[in-house]
């Protein structure tokens, strides 16, 4: 298909934050290049302070979709899933990005939708940025110290051992870190527990509010979830644990710096490591990650401990189990 400045353009994007984040690269790029562009999306809406310049509304109702969508040249998804067209509904142009061979390499899911722009849409004028830019008044990693982790995922099977995490955030703070857990407000009851170890998880009332939080904190680390890619996109460092290897080569947070860790290779097929990968990874893995990522920042190691104390750094956290 020949794309045109002319055309109008409808992006119906995904439900899920860093599937929306990744394709605003798609529109950024479309904008940038003269294209008209309305996005929908629940997430990107939600941050709509964030990417001015752009027209956002919220996600589309099915309802409402085939009287909102027909008025536009060509209809926009990453994915399938993300249709909300019924499959009778006609319209002549409705493109899913997942259908070209270049959304499906195996490598960093910002650079595919560069690549996508180039080879798919014929643009020219082509950058790895999705438009998002902080509001006036915020101050990047003005806590440096402060380290979200991130718990949760909308798949239990992405998500690390909880006592894990907690470990993590000891060991962080016997080095001086503020470790705060971020966690949805649905999920503060079932995390109160965090009370007994000195933590108080927090939640924010919007995802506004999230990305500021974040935007202002000096690292993140969390499961493979759209808070790392938002954390990224937000110039914030980021670990991020992941299943398998491949997942991690595509998924890994693509613009600040970032290190997605997975378990070592001891399980024969993908099966087995989705569904064992959270008992194999340690948290001296995810640990030493931080310290190569830290490294990788140029960041100093903080007050606290020599190398010979850090020897063996769970000793005083084992009380967590």
């Amino acid at each position: 298909m020949n794309f045109r400045p002319e055309q109008s353009f409808a992006f119906v994007m995904s439900p899920r934050l860093g599937d929306a984040l990744l394709s605003m690269v798609v529109v950024n790029n479309l904008v940038r290049n003269g294209y008209r562009v309305k996005v929908f999306s629940a997430q990107i809406y939600a941050l709509r302070a964030w990417f001015p310049g752009f027209d956002i509304e919220p996600a589309l109702p099915r309802a409402e979709a085939l009287p909102r969508l027909i008025a536009y040249d060509v209809v926009l998804h990453a994915y399938h899933a993300d249709k909300v067209l019924a499959p009778d509904a006609s319209h002549p142009n409705i493109v899913v990005m997942d259908d070209w061979p270049v959304y499906r390499q195996v490598k960093n899911m910002v650079d595919i939708q560069t690549e996508l722009c180039q080879k798919h849409f014929g643009l020219t004028k082509v950058v790895r940025d999705n438009g998002l830019t902080a509001p006036p008044g915020l101050t990047s990693r003005i806590t440096m110290d402060r380290v979200i982790i991130h718990p949760v995922a909308s798949d239990m099977q992405k998500s690390w051992l909880p006592m894990r995490f907690v470990k993590l955030a000891l060991w962080l703070r016997t080095l001086g870190f503020e470790p705060e857990f971020l966690l949805p407000p649905e999920a503060i009851a079932q995390w109160k527990w965090l009370a007994r170890y000195g933590f108080a998880p927090s939640a924010y009332g919007s995802l506004g509010e999230v990305a500021a939080r974040i935007a202002e904190s000096g690292w993140v680390i969390g499961n493979d979830s759209g808070i790392g890619h938002l954390a990224s996109n937000l110039g914030v460092p980021t670990i991020s644990l992941a299943m398998r290897r491949r997942i991690a080569q595509r998924w890994r947070p693509g613009w600040a710096p970032s290190r997605t860790v997975v378990a070592p290779s001891l399980m024969p097929s993908r099966y087995l490591k989705e569904k064992y990968w959270k008992y194999l990874l340690s948290t001296a893995r995810v640990m030493a990650a931080f310290d190569a990522l830290r490294r990788d920042c140029g960041a100093l190691r903080l007050q606290g401990r020599t190398d010979a104390e850090r020897s063996d750094p769970l000793a005083d956290v084992r009380h967590a189990g």
